[in-house]
């Protein structure tokens, strides 16, 4: 692979992207089941940011009369019960496309909200041979949406020298305020309003799996990236 002009860093959220999302599900049924209502406004302001910073919306948009860090550990017991019958799973493809893109002249990291323990090593720790040396994985968590943090802090690169594949739209608000690159990856029904978001906000590549995440798409976005062409003006 010949030397790109800007990428650096391609940054992979993990859920929803390699492995199963299951916080979109878990939650809209939270909110209806308490009286509240899940809409496209109710989800824009939600989805994306830190755990207790969702728990204090939720608790406001269902009107309960408890402290937020209740409602936290509410959304975690309805996520526990959730995985027991939708088990997390490695996406299709995963070692195919990680294999791919770690022959581009990059740092490849992972990146999402839980502990390196709690999700990167549990399922896809088989895969760390394939990603950066150094940093195979970053939380988020209190960072988030996340650019800054990662291309600045973590790897110390500009914004127009990284990439990220995310599942929220708030992450792609969050890369064009930065002129960041960012390729959306709605992966399941309940990332419809997700879909729609990133489009309003004028996401040109939205990869629709793993095969489609290829070292030829991210030449592209570089290319984007070095003309200034990537979001629109």
């Amino acid at each position: 692979m010949s030397a790109l002009r800007k990428l650096r860093v391609v940054a992979l959220d993990c859920d929803g992207v390699l492995i199963d999302d299951t916080y979109l599900d878990v939650i809209a049924r939270f909110v209806t089941d308490h009286g509240g209502v899940y809409d496209a406004e109710a989800e824009r302001d939600v989805i994306g940011l830190r755990d207790l910073v969702v728990a204090e919306k939720v608790t406001r948009l269902c009107a309960l009369d408890q402290p937020a860090e209740e409602t936290l550990k509410q959304l975690w017991a309805a996520r526990q019960e959730y995985l027991r019958e939708h088990p997390i799973r490695v996406a299709e493809g995963v070692q195919d496309c990680l294999t791919a893109l770690s022959g581009l002249p990059v740092r490849l990291v992972c990146y999402g909200g839980r502990t390196r323990k709690h999700t990167f090593d549990r399922y896809l720790g088989d895969f760390t041979a394939l990603l950066d040396a150094e940093v195979p994985y970053v939380s988020i968590n209190e960072h988030r949406p996340g650019v800054e943090h990662i291309a600045r802090t973590v790897f110390d690169v500009a914004f127009d020298e990284i990439v990220f594949v995310d599942d929220v739209s708030r992450v792609a608000a969050d890369a064009r305020e930065h002129g960041a690159g960012f390729l959306g990856f709605p992966s399941s029904p309940a990332h419809a309003r997700q879909r729609e978001f990133m489009a309003g906000l004028g996401v040109r590549h939205l990869p629709a799996s793993l095969a489609e995440l290829t070292p030829d798409l991210l030449v592209m976005v570089d290319e984007e990236l070095a003309t200034s062409t990537h979001w629109p003006c």
